[in-house]
């Protein structure tokens, strides 16, 4: 998990650009995942184990709701960049450096889990994905919630394929850029970096993360995944978040 360690940590103090505006977007996910957890586990969902916290893009939505939330990640910038955010803003989000494989929480004391973003196909395969997924299994007490969010991939392309997301314009210190992402495909594994480019016609890269790679694991199997280490009444829900969510039942 080097890589993953080494580029969240890189990519913790610009995370937000991957949003047009990270503001907007924590409210209006903060509202969707309020929404979700009361519609699929009723009002009584009042504690939430965030697994990848990241920066704190869902955490702070659903704390500024009224949630207690509590936040993990094997980035220690990432953690650090999630509790600062949430003192700014005047709330209360308690985060800790785990590895999710193995959360630092006790056992059936979180109302419901999340993991969102496409942060588990970081393990780059089954197994070390359903250990994670025993983790977020273990951390529920009985009948709560997981809520999963996962890039819908399609079938990968040939080995050696070089592919770039681009999202769009962004200003980093005052210069205007554009912000992509660069894949190198081997298989059901890619690599990739953000790059962060001057819009100036040189195309002069200001910042650049260290690569990390992820599994192009599809949606269906990976609910056959939550199925297989014990989750109840899985299933796929489009238009709640920007990605495709999973939830399942403890």
């Amino acid at each position: 998990m080097l890589s993953v360690i080494d580029f969240y940590d890189a990519l913790a103090p610009w995370y937000h650009l991957v949003y047009q505006d990270w503001e907007t977007s924590i409210a209006r996910q903060g509202e969707a995942l309020r929404s979700l957890l009361t519609t699929e586990w009723g009002t009584g969902v009042r504690r939430l184990l965030d697994v990848t916290v990241g920066i704190g893009t869902q955490a702070l939505g659903l704390a500024a709701r009224g949630y207690e939330v509590f936040g993990s990640d094997i980035s220690r910038a990432s953690v650090h960049r999630a509790t600062a955010e949430a003192a700014r803003r005047g709330l209360t989000l308690r985060c800790f450096v785990a590895d999710v494989r193995a959360v630092a929480a006790r056992s059936a004391s979180a109302d419901a889990v999340l993991a969102c973003d496409n942060s588990l196909p970081h393990l780059l395969s089954e197994d070390e994905i359903r250990i994670a997924l025993k983790e977020c299994l273990r951390c529920l007490r009985p009948e709560g919630g997981c809520v999963i969010s996962l890039r819908d991939y399609a079938p990968p392309p040939a080995h050696g394929t070089e592919e770039t997301k681009d999202y769009g314009d962004r200003v980093w210190e005052g210069r205007a850029c554009r912000l992509r992402q660069v894949w190198s495909w081997r298989g059901e594994v890619y690599d990739l970096a953000f790059e962060l480019a001057a819009k100036d016609g040189t195309d002069e890269v200001v910042l650049r993360t260290p690569q990390t790679s992820y599994l192009a694991v599809s949606v269906s199997r990976f609910a056959a995944l939550m199925e297989s280490v014990g989750f109840k009444n899985v299933r796929r829900i489009d238009g709640c978040l920007f990605q495709p969510v999973l939830v399942g039942t403890r």
